[in-house]
């Protein structure tokens, strides 16, 4: 009887073993692959201007790392339309002539789409409505008015961007609607829209443009149908070397002409003018002095 009960138990166990619950389990279905990539996408690049000749951590090519990575179909840029046919772009910060010459030097198209008036430059800000609202409206507003030094991740960084977003707002709000302000972002959004759709609405839109004009670039894009992508993420998912870390010896030549024409038009130009040209043509200097490289001191790029 002991054998028979011995011997019982082991078949149970081994019952167990083969039928238990993992016997009954279904095999694991695959997982599901990941949703296709949007037809249409684009990136916005907020760029810094002459501070990029400062800040070591958001060098000029880090626009190329960008432009590598994401392999564009059309390139928009922070020049104004004149300028840009007329082959003049000492007219813009000066990374809009690296960011145009890396679209050109690999057959991608490019489109201007700055806009603004040199004396509205030099124009005084819109009266405060109501008038004692100067406190908040210094609060509210200060990324507009804070010097544009910040790291390539904080300059194309939700944060900033939104900071930004609501700055503009608050300006408007309580400057009767800030319209020199409001007006040039209608034009730099219009001219967005407008390229993009004379290209047949391109799979990929790269735009490279100042950091406080980045929300209103990725915004209009957004509008016309692409899926905006950040340019941090897209340099983050890259899985091939980037670009190289000089600038090119033609764009170096470039900015060299450049400051030619700068200085040139600031002997000739008077009042907002050439104030507007003396800052062009000292930055020219330190670029060419740098060979686009960093760094200098803020005061350094002071017109002399």
């Amino acid at each position: 009887m002991r054998y028979v009960t011995g011997a019982l138990i082991a078949t149970l166990a081994a019952c167990a073993l083969a039928c238990g619950p993992d016997a009954h389990e279904k095999p694991k279905e695959p997982p599901c692959p990941p949703p296709p990539e949007p037809a249409l996408q684009s990136v916005v690049v907020g760029t810094i201007g002459k501070m990029h000749l400062v800040e070591s951590r958001y060098a000029l090519t880090r626009l190329g790392d960008v432009f590598a990575a994401f392999k564009p179909d059309l390139v928009l840029v922070g020049v104004r339309v004149d300028a840009f046919r007329q082959d003049r772009l000492e007219d813009a910060s000066f990374e809009m002539t690296y960011a145009a010459h890396l679209a050109r030097s690999r057959g991608v198209s490019v489109e201007p789409i700055d806009w603004f008036r040199e004396e509205d430059l030099a124009a005084p800000p819109a009266a405060l409505d109501p008038y004692d609202v100067a406190e908040i409206e210094r609060r509210e507003a200060e990324p507009l008015r804070a010097p544009r030094l910040y790291t390539f991740e904080q300059a194309n960084g939700a944060e900033l961007g939104e900071k930004v977003l609501l700055a503009i707002g608050a300006s408007a709000r309580h400057r009767g609607g800030d319209p020199l302000a409001t007006r040039r972002r209608a034009w730099i959004q219009h001219l967005a829209a407008d390229a993009v759709g004379r290209h047949g609405k391109p799979a990929r839109v790269l735009a490279f443009v100042d950091v406080l004009d980045r929300p209103a670039v990725d915004l209009v894009l957004r509008g016309v149908g692409y899926s905006g992508k950040t340019p941090v993420d897209v340099v983050a998912g890259a899985k091939e070397v980037l670009a190289a870390g000089e600038v090119s010896g033609e764009v170096l030549d470039a900015y060299r002409a450049q400051l030619g024409r700068a200085r040139e038009s600031a002997e000739k130009a008077s009042g907002a003018e050439k104030a507007f040209w003396e800052e062009r043509a000292r930055v020219l200097e330190v670029v060419v002095d740098k060979k686009a490289g960093c760094c200098v001191t803020q005061a350094a790029l002071a017109p002399k």
